[in-house]
């Protein structure tokens, strides 16, 4: 009696993900161009807009971009590490995943910000994509990437090193500038929160693993 080796996940649900993003993209240089205001008060998240009972804010923020750069760089982040956790948690896995750290990104974010004071506004699914890499480099830690596109490190420590970048993102002024190049500012606060969601949800997983033996 021989048996079949389980089949790959669908990637169907990681399309539709990075779909969404697209399309939300689209509307913000279409239907958002003469309608701007609308479309922050209902497609960006602040401490502000949270305390105004915009609670859906939380998630539509992490599906918004007004920035191709932006967008692009965390589809590029959602299909890199999106693919091998899929084939972990499945589809609907992936999804609640998503939510997770994007509802975590939001909170950490506000949190930050009527903490300081901060007014700022923040968008886009970077604080998603940081749950989902963070159980990746759980997961898979001796895969190889590439940080900023040409250093090779082992998935943890590449992992590692972003999340150590926010943590001086918050305190160290002139930090954004070096990162990005430009003058813009990157909600360091979100990606942390989504990197908490990712341990919240990679940690029992790479418990059980190790407690099996089961090495990747």
């Amino acid at each position: 009696m021989s048996e079949h080796p389980p089949q790959p996940e669908s990637p169907n649900v990681l399309w539709g993900l990075m779909g969404l993003n697209v399309l939300v993209y689209t509307l913000w240089h279409t239907v958002g161009i003469d309608h701007p205001a609308l479309f922050r008060a209902h497609l960006t998240v602040s401490w502000e807009s949270v305390a105004a009972g915009r609670l859906w804010t939380l998630l539509t923020s992490e599906l918004s971009h007004v920035d191709a750069t932006h967008l692009l760089a965390n589809l590029l982040g959602l299909y890199v590490f999106g693919l091998p956790v899929l084939q972990v948690l499945g589809g609907r896995g992936l999804a609640g995943l998503y939510v997770f750290g994007a509802l975590a990104a939001s909170l950490g974010f506000v949190a930050w910000g009527a903490l300081t004071g901060d007014p700022a506004v923040a968008l886009g699914a970077s604080g998603a994509v940081s749950a989902i890499a963070v159980c990746y480099a759980l997961w898979f830690p001796r895969r190889t990437l590439l940080l900023m596109f040409f250093i090779p490190l082992p998935a943890w420590l590449a992992v590692l090193a972003f999340i150590v970048l926010d943590v001086l993102g918050l305190f160290v002024s002139g930090v954004d500038g070096l990162l990005m190049g430009r003058d813009v500012r990157i909600a360091h606060s979100a990606h942390l929160g989504g990197a908490v969601a990712g341990l919240v949800v990679g940690l029992p997983v790479w418990w059980r693993n190790r407690a099996a033996g089961i090495a990747r």
